[in-house]
């Protein structure tokens, strides 16, 4: 009777393995659109020409933050603007 009841227990073990591993798999071929979007958003930042007065970084980043916030990203604009790297404002 033991030797059944291992039996099945080794069963129902590899079985729920087999269901995390798959769950697992998953997840990882799922990609985050927020996180890719920051990603994106600071290389493009970062080579993005500007212009003296920085108008048009300012508007790049909001355009961005907006987008962003739309894919869940709950931050301020200014925290945003720290986050793809901008310079403080004086």
């Amino acid at each position: 009777m033991q030797a059944n009841r291992l039996r099945v227990a080794i069963k129902n073990l590899a079985d729920a393995l087999r269901e995390t591993e798959a769950a697992l798999e998953e997840l990882q071929a799922e990609s985050d659109p927020l996180a890719a979007h920051i990603f994106i958003a600071r290389r493009q930042f970062r080579k993005a020409p500007d212009t003296k007065g920085g108008k048009r970084s300012e508007i790049a980043a909001r355009l961005r933050w907006q987008t962003a916030y739309e894919l869940g990203y709950r931050g301020s604009l200014a925290e945003w603007e720290r986050l793809m790297g901008a310079a403080p404002k004086r």
